[in-house]
């Protein structure tokens, strides 16, 4: 049986006195509700439209997915994968989706979405909003946007108003995704109950990961996994060293050495900011890795969190880093950095 299409509209902060951002999901509901789980890598999007539209659409996107690691090469955390019209059925049901069409000339990204949009989405797409969000349309679990702009400066023009809004979404799209793979049933929970009856913290730790070292006297737990090579560093330390950015830099800088003993924090890339582990100030840096012993030369990202746990009178250091010369490592970093934002003190 066929697919029928609604149209609804989330409306988000519509105060005047306030930006407000308009999205327009469509839904495609199945008389026989027989959809498969979306394929693909989730840090990849695949971008379908003509060939004349990709300068165009590659530069808009590129301005929307700019968030980039240094490994200390510059990783992007999405892939933009370009197809033409013609490889839509194939890749309609891939995790995420983009299909677009901007210049309204009579070519293969034009019919295309002629035959996705009724008459009303096509002509208020090109009157109004030239973007449509949609989540499940033709897969489960599947984000997909559809941009359909009369010119380039018609796309352009939302930009930056919308930028955020559209990152969140795929964002959160991965992270949902990944967090299926990451903590389901086979986690390591004989390890993660170990860790919270000697020290008090949990943290939710996937198959593949275990303990390399715990030195209770120096309050300090290593855990890690090969393939690729990777570290979770866990320290704490009593009072609140946060006093100021530079002694929180200082600490982070020097707990490597003092810790793994075998790397060091390089210089290059280093970047110190301000954020939050859950809803408490943090410190988080990041940065490149390297080894001390110059006789074997690895390397690699690494990423801190520094804050200070006011309950138990303690500061934890929260770090972790990759080795996987050669490959994509944005997408393990991220995964750590989904296991790292699980870790809890007692109350």
């Amino acid at each position: 049986m066929g697919n029928t299409l609604i149209k609804s509209k989330f409306i988000i902060n519509q105060n005047p006195l306030s930006k407000y951002i308009l999205f327009l999901l469509i839904f495609f509901i199945s008389a026989c509700d027989n959809k498969r789980e979306a394929l693909g890598a989730d840090n990849e999007i695949r971008v379908i439209c003509s060939k004349i539209d990709k300068k165009v659409l590659k530069k808009y996107l590129s301005l929307i997915f700019n968030d980039t690691l240094y490994t200390p090469e510059a990783e992007p955390y999405y892939h933009l994968k370009f197809s033409e019209p013609d490889k839509f059925n194939q890749l309609k049901a891939q995790s995420m989706v983009i299909v677009g069409s901007i210049k309204q000339d009579d070519n293969s990204g034009l019919k295309l979405m002629n035959q996705l949009l009724p008459d009303s989405q096509f002509k208020s797409t090109l009157q109004g909003d030239p973007v449509i969000l949609g989540k499940d349309v033709y897969a489960k679990k599947q984000l997909l946007m559809i941009i359909n702009a009369r010119s380039e400066d018609h796309l352009m023009s939302s930009l930056e108003q919308k930028r955020n809004q559209f990152r969140k979404h795929f964002n959160d799209q991965f992270i949902k995704r990944q967090g299926r793979f990451l903590f389901g049933d086979d986690r390591n929970r004989l390890l993660e109950d170990s860790l919270k009856s000697e020290y008090g913290w949990t943290l939710k730790i996937p198959w593949g990961w275990d303990r390399i070292k715990n030195l209770p006297d120096s309050n300090f737990v290593w855990l890690g996994r090969e393939m690729p090579f990777q570290w979770i560093g866990i320290g704490w330390i009593e009072g609140n060293i946060l006093s100021s950015e530079l002694s929180a830099g200082d600490f982070i800088w020097n707990w490597p050495k003092d810790n793994y003993k075998t790397i060091q924090i390089n210089n290059y890339k280093f970047e110190l900011d301000k954020t939050n582990h859950g809803d408490t100030f943090a410190y988080r840096a990041q940065g490149i890795w390297e080894t001390v012993s110059l006789k074997e030369s690895k390397g690699g990202p690494f990423r801190s969190y520094l804050f200070y746990d006011s309950v138990n009178n303690l500061t934890y250091h929260l770090n972790f880093l990759i080795h996987h010369p050669g490959d994509d490592k944005s997408i393990f970093m991220r995964q750590m950095d989904m296991i790292i934002k699980t870790f809890r003190t007692s109350i």
